[in-house]
């Protein structure tokens, strides 16, 4: 399964990446950005992309809605390390699964990646 980390910390895309290498996952590709993003969804394809909401420039919510727009049947998990529940509501409502409060562990990520990997 190829999966897509976009967060602009790249300690945190190591720490997701590691922890996605852990439950067997081989294909995991990261992103830093809005653009490097769109660039590697389109070049990779993911079954499931994790994104965080709080990105420099354009937000997530922006880049799920680009993404949902050129695959409506793409699986994105939206991440932040704020509860806001606007935030929350907004990314849903543009095309998002499921919401992971970061810095996320192994048990809260397995469950995210069971209910949406098939």
């Amino acid at each position: 399964m190829r999966i897509l980390v976009v967060d602009d910390s790249e300690a945190f895309r190591r720490v997701m990446t590691e922890l996605l290498l852990r439950a067997g996952y081989r294909e995991v590709t990261e992103a830093g950005g809005f653009e490097e993003a769109l660039e590697a969804y389109s070049r990779d394809h993911p079954e499931i992309v994790f994104i965080d909401m709080v990105l420099p420039g354009r937000s997530g919510v922006d880049l799920t809605k680009e993404i949902m727009s050129a695959d409506p049947k793409a699986k994105i998990i939206a991440m932040s390390s704020v509860i806001n529940k606007a935030m929350i509501r907004q990314s849903l409502e543009a095309g998002a699964k499921d919401f992971l409060l970061k810095p996320t562990n192994e048990l809260a990520l397995s469950s995210v990646l069971s209910l949406w990997s098939g």
